[in-house]
């Protein structure tokens, strides 16, 4: 992209008030329900917790959030992490995360986590496959109800990721599973709606090493334009991965170029 990139920690009730708007804009929140308020961010800040800003040509586009967690000294957990639309799709959000790993690595930090919507696509490519985190739990309804744009009207189902700090030395692209021999435990009917093949599970106990499962290739479009649709696909989602990240019996493999997840069973 054109234009000159800077990425640094922001101080000050100026620098973190801005941030909070921009935080407000990506996530389209209503007057009274901001994403993060300003005092909570100068108590992070004071704290020592990771508070950045990525800018382009010095006006502010986007930032993340990140404060210290159990195990303490070892663990940062990522609570937020944005770019403003009219810069998504240029690499910044890798360069946030590149920016927060090294600030974790000075501080010999070994482990950053957060969570996300699995039912989201772009976000599932870019955690599993682009950055290599790896799925650690599913959580039903994570952070309750939630009332900004993007998540109104959907129970927050989040998968936690774990990205450790020094794999790899920076967050190389890392080669996405092959799902082609996989077993599809959720996929898609001709019309759209989920389907669980629950005699996957019972069958690769004993065949099949892999299993996969499918995801819309856009949730977010289908909640506007057929909700009770997109309501289908989370609790599918819900019912068909919850066993399959709680059992010892199946290592998540990462999401396939296909749009699936996909699970290997281990070996005895």
């Amino acid at each position: 992209m054109s234009g000159e990139v800077r990425i640094r920690l922001l101080d000050g009730h100026d620098e973190l008030a801005a941030l909070v708007r921009v935080f407000d804009r990506i996530w389209g929140t209503e007057p009274g329900h901001t994403m993060m308020d300003i005092p909570t961010l100068v108590a992070l800040r004071g704290g020592g917790h990771f508070v950045s800003g990525l800018f382009v040509d010095g006006e502010l586009v986007g930032g993340c959030i990140g404060f210290h967690v159990e195990p303490l000294g070892r663990t940062l957990h990522s609570h937020i992490a944005g770019v403003l639309p009219a810069h998504a799709g240029a690499g910044l959000g890798r360069r946030l995360k590149e920016h927060q790993r090294q600030w974790c690595r000075e501080r010999g930090i070994d482990t950053i986590r957060w969570t996300f919507d699995p039912l989201v696509a772009r976000n599932a490519h870019f955690n599993l496959t682009s950055l290599g985190a790896a799925p650690t739990a599913y959580t039903t309804n994570y952070y309750g109800v939630l009332t900004d744009g993007i998540n109104r009207g959907d129970e927050s189902d989040r998968m936690t990721v774990s990205w450790r700090v020094d794999d790899g030395g920076s967050p190389a692209a890392v080669v996405p599973p092959i799902d082609d021999d996989a077993a599809l435990l959720l996929s898609a009917t001709p019309d759209g709606r989920p389907v669980i093949d629950s005699s996957v599970l019972d069958s690769a106990r004993l065949s099949a090493a892999t299993v996969a499962l499918q995801i819309p290739s856009d949730i977010e479009r289908m909640r506007l334009d057929s909700p009770s649709l997109a309501r289908s696909w989370r609790l599918a989602l819900r019912e068909a991965i919850t066993p399959l990240l709680s059992s010892e019996d199946w290592i998540p493999m990462g999401f396939s170029q296909a749009g699936r997840y996909v699970f290997s069973r281990r070996s005895a």
